[in-house]
């Protein structure tokens, strides 16, 4: 099946799907730093079973990851066992790959590469900053290098690189003012290094950029932003439970007036029963 320049191939039970999530892919929003996707072909691939997706990328993919891209041939695979909203998500963070690839037309650092489809498709969110406020005030630090290995590492070590290559890559974009990752990617080229587009751009080495991107997670991430976060969740708690009391009062009040009404007080020498 092909619409517009998406091909799907997906198993018969799942037509309806592909198609709805090649017309997605057809019709893409533009990506920060570079605009719409380029119109080259793509072949997009459902795999409704582990092994299916397992088979299709080679097992060359950690277990936990649901979805593949390979730039130069315009192929994404997607793992569709439990089709939900979240495919969708899955689908834009592969074409991310594709469209930073066509644009840079070689491979970057892993961190960056996941940081930005992860920004791309706009994966970020305050669960994923209460969740990075805990493992780094745990003590859980990681350098770029290390970043890159989790990447391809467990789940869990996973899930902390994820986190922290988007904040890489969003502390980037928020550098490039109004271009965001504009300035950056277009001197990205294939004859020039990560290192080089880094000077050129904002005027530091990689090693630069990773020192103050430390100091940044300190500022905004770890004990301090982790206990502001409980503590506002605390706070709205108390005020709910304050809200609560306060109606309950309110209907016990009206209860009390209603059993009020038509109430005769007797006597005191009246007889008790």
């Amino acid at each position: 099946m092909t619409v517009g320049r998406v091909t799907v191939v997906a198993w018969p039970a799942q037509a309806g799907l592909g198609v709805a999530l090649a017309e997605a892919a057809d019709r893409a929003a533009p990506f920060p730093g570079l605009g719409p996707l380029p119109r080259r072909p793509i072949r997009l691939i459902l795999a409704p079973s582990r092994a299916v997706f397992d088979s299709l990328t080679r097992g060359r993919l950690p277990s936990w990851s649901d979805g593949a891209a390979f730039p130069d041939p315009g192929v994404v695979v997607l793992l569709s066992d439990r089709p939900t909203v979240r495919l969708s998500g899955d689908l834009r963070h592969e074409l991310a790959h594709l469209a930073l690839r066509w644009r840079v037309g070689r491979p970057l650092p892993l961190w960056f590469e996941e940081g930005y489809a992860a920004v791309a498709a706009g994966e970020w969110g305050r669960l994923d900053a209460l969740r990075l406020n805990w493992q780094l005030a745990r003590g859980r630090r990681m350098d770029l290098e290390e970043v890159d290995a989790a990447l391809r590492g467990d789940a869990t070590d996973a899930q902390t690189a994820y986190a922290l290559a988007t904040t890489a890559v969003l502390l980037l974009e928020r550098w490039g003012g109004e271009r965001g990752l504009g300035a950056l990617i277009a001197r990205l080229g294939p004859a020039g290094g990560f290192d080089a587009a880094l000077r050129q751009t904002y005027h530091m080495t990689e090693g630069d950029f990773e020192e103050r991107w430390q100091r940044d997670l300190s500022s905004h991430y770890g004990w301090l932003a982790w206990a502001q976060a409980v503590g506002a969740f605390w706070a709205l708690l108390g005020l709910l439970m304050v809200w609560l009391v306060m109606l309950r009062r309110r209907r016990d009040r009206v209860r009390r007036a209603r059993l009020d009404e038509g109430w005769a007080v007797p006597p005191d020498d009246a007889p008790t029963a």
